[in-house]
């Protein structure tokens, strides 16, 4: 143990991250909470249900974007190469920072693609230039996901694609296809599927040079309180080698449940201080995608690893109930005609209180998805 580190409790770090994140609801507009800096990642719909389960009234939810609009909001593949909600004003500084800053940056975002590329005589961080270049040219208008990715591809040299077992053809790589979107201009329209890619209207980022990692670092640090540099690269999709140079500069040591972490100095007071007892309030169905889900130190939000294991599964990841300061349980829905049934597997023994509250969220939750009926089932 680190004589000289800081000591936090994982119930300090844990609401930290439900306070900060705005699961208080005591924000008065979507703009204004504080979940906008790394975004909302997405899957069906579940970055508007996050929105919702930290705004106080559902009228408050912003329409879903219109890539083809100049709304404030878009919907693109960022971060990991995965969908994410951001503000639409912050995507030409947010593409410059998820460059890669060298090869091997290249080489660690694109993860199993940067091998298969290197392989076939490609350079990992060429293979950028060339496809945000083919993708600009093949998205000048609304396209579903399979064609834009079969119209980048003839673009580009036979190097830059591979055989997808999935589909059974030979196309772009899908990871370099999808990061490659972001700094070619093209975003994502919500609710389609398959996907539709189409123009981001008013946005033309650069297409490198690198610039501004440091500030999705510090975000990091802000939002989540603590992390190692291997979880924030593994957050940002990059390798820890390349989130270094981008580090703060008043990084001291933690001790987070007897783990070692990071944490910034001027933070400190903020992190010892933090009200737990306002953080045990909220009862929420938070979708798998949620802010407080993504960090890394996964032992934070739960010591049991059986259920890390359910949480956080290869496919098929449920929500997570938000009780007593901490993840209480999951859920899953069902939907049968015009009834939606949310069941809950709960962790804990749930107070008359936060049983109400329950119930309350999964109304919530059926008036979003337009459901004639909503039950609430307790296994």
């Amino acid at each position: 143990m680190d004589a000289t580190a800081a000591v936090l409790s994982t119930a300090q770090v844990r609401a930290h991250r439900i306070l900060g994140s705005g699961l208080d609801r005591t924000a008065t507009s979507a703009d204004r909470l504080p979940v906008w800096e790394l975004g909302l990642q997405d899957r069906d719909d579940s970055a508007r249900w996050a929105l919702a389960a930290r705004l106080p009234d559902l009228a408050l939810l912003p329409e879903p974007p219109d890539p083809g609009r100049d709304d404030p909001l878009a919907l693109v593949w960022s971060v990991r190469g995965a969908p994410h909600l951001h503000r639409r004003a912050d995507l030409p500084a947010l593409a410059q920072a998820l460059w890669p800053a060298d090869a091997a940056d290249a080489a660690a975002r694109l993860v199993g693609d940067a091998g298969r590329l290197t392989a076939a005589g490609a350079r990992p961080l060429d293979a950028y230039r060339v496809a945000v270049l083919a993708m600009r040219r093949a998205v000048e208008a609304p396209l579903v996901k399979g064609e834009a990715s079969a119209a980048v591809t003839r673009l580009l040299p036979r190097k830059y694609s591979g055989h997808c077992a999935t589909c059974r053809s030979t196309h772009v790589r899908e990871l370099l296809f999808r990061l490659a979107a972001l700094p070619a201009g093209v975003g994502l329209v919500p609710g389609t599927r398959p996907v539709v890619l189409a123009p981001l209207a008013g946005v033309d980022p650069p297409a490198g040079p690198a610039a501004g990692l440091d500030r999705l670092v510090a975000a990091c640090y802000r939002a989540y309180g603590v992390a190692t540099p291997a979880e924030v690269a593994a957050h940002l999709g990059t390798s820890a080698a390349s989130v270094r140079p981008a580090l703060p500069d008043d990084l001291v040591p933690v001790l987070v449940g007897g783990a070692r972490s990071a944490a910034r100095a001027g933070m400190l007071d903020e992190l010892t201080g933090v009200a737990v007892d306002a953080a045990a309030r909220p009862v929420r169905l938070l979708p798998g995608t949620d802010p407080v889900l993504q960090p890394r130190d996964r032992s934070v939000l739960t010591g049991d690893p059986e259920h890390r294991k359910i949480l956080w599964p290869v496919v098929g990841q449920p929500g997570a109930v938000l009780a007593a300061g901490g993840i209480a349980g999951v859920w899953r829905t069902r939907r049968a005609g015009g009834t939606l049934t949310v069941t809950v597997t709960p962790w804990h023994r749930f107070t008359d209180r936060e049983r109400a509250a329950l119930a309350d969220e999964a109304q919530l939750l059926g008036s979003l998805r337009g459901a004639r009926e909503t039950v609430l089932a307790l296994e």
